[in-house]
């Protein structure tokens, strides 16, 4: 029997398009893990990005999910709708998945809460894994095929080098799983790097702190990972122009040793410093990017 995305790409004489990043995921095990790991159902609204070839939406929709498939492909678009577009539940956005806002999408469609899920191209997995956190409270949960060094990076501890702004971020308000390695053979064409799936719900245990304060964290996170070489105490004096003085009553305030770097401190003292602030911060020297 031949494989459904190898004979989808046959059937419609396409081919994989190097300019857009395609690498389309072929391996049978794999997208039935996905597919489990998503846990859609009856009464899920599934936002897809990147949907591709539609073998993965296609297994969303017959577990009873509505799926909202965005596809920037022309070629692929059309593919979709051809295949899947009998199916009630489904639904196609033709366009750049940067375009797409998911509280929008909820809003219109008059939901609670959204499932979000996709094969995300490379360069644009930072703006897709901010997009959880715009969700807020509308987030059900979000299951992703990330390059498996950014799913390491998002689930590594504080202390390691591979700790960041992603990493405290999305654990501020999500528990995140990486659940499976998926070898760069599970792709055609095969990309090189090995990928990953990271599944992210919401905190078991709440919020580490409420939605009203992400965007000061996010200042906060930023501009210290934004030099992550320099000691807590420089880099708050530079982006929150704290004189000498402040910072040492900050640092009496916040029960924390200013002399670390970034890198080691966990998300409930990112949030016992931020909480310990005099001032908002001024604006750094340099845009931090997402």
């Amino acid at each position: 029997m031949m494989n459904p995305v190898l004979e989808r790409l046959q059937r419609y004489a396409l081919q994989p398009r190097k300019a857009l990043g395609q690498h389309f995921l072929v391996e049978p095990h794999t997208l039935t893990r996905l597919a489990e790991t998503i846990g859609a159902g009856p009464g899920d609204t599934v936002l897809e990005f990147g949907a591709g070839v539609g073998v993965l939406t296609e297994q969303l929709l017959a577990r009873g999910a509505s799926v909202v498939a965005v596809e920037l492909d022309d070629a692929l678009a059309d593919l979709l709708q051809q295949e899947l577009g009998g199916y009630a539940g489904f639904r196609l956005i033709r366009g750049d998945l940067t375009q797409v806002s998911a509280p929008a999408l909820c809003a219109e469609l008059g939901i609670p809460r959204l499932k979000l899920a996709g094969n995300l191209p490379y360069q644009l997995t930072s703006h897709v894994l901010f997009s959880v956190l715009d969700l807020e409270e509308g987030l059900a949960d979000a299951t992703f095929m990330v390059q498996r060094e950014v799913a390491e990076r998002i689930v590594s501890p504080p202390g390691s080098r591979e700790y960041g702004i992603l990493s405290v971020l999305l654990h501020a308000y999500h528990d995140v799983e990486l659940v499976m390695r998926v070898k760069a053979g599970a792709f055609v064409p095969p990309p090189r790097v090995e990928s990953a799936v990271l599944h992210i719900v919401p905190r078991e245990t709440g919020p580490a702190l409420s939605w009203k304060e992400r965007p000061a964290l996010v200042r906060l996170v930023k501009s210290t990972f934004n030099e992550r070489r320099k000691v807590l105490r420089n880099t708050l004096k530079k982006f929150y122009g704290l004189d000498a003085a402040a910072v040492t009553a900050l640092e009496a305030t916040s029960r924390l040793d200013l002399g670390r770097r970034p890198e080691t401190l966990s998300v409930g003292e990112f949030v016992q410093l931020l909480h310990a602030l005099p001032v908002a911060p001024t604006p750094p020297n340099r845009e931090v990017g997402r």
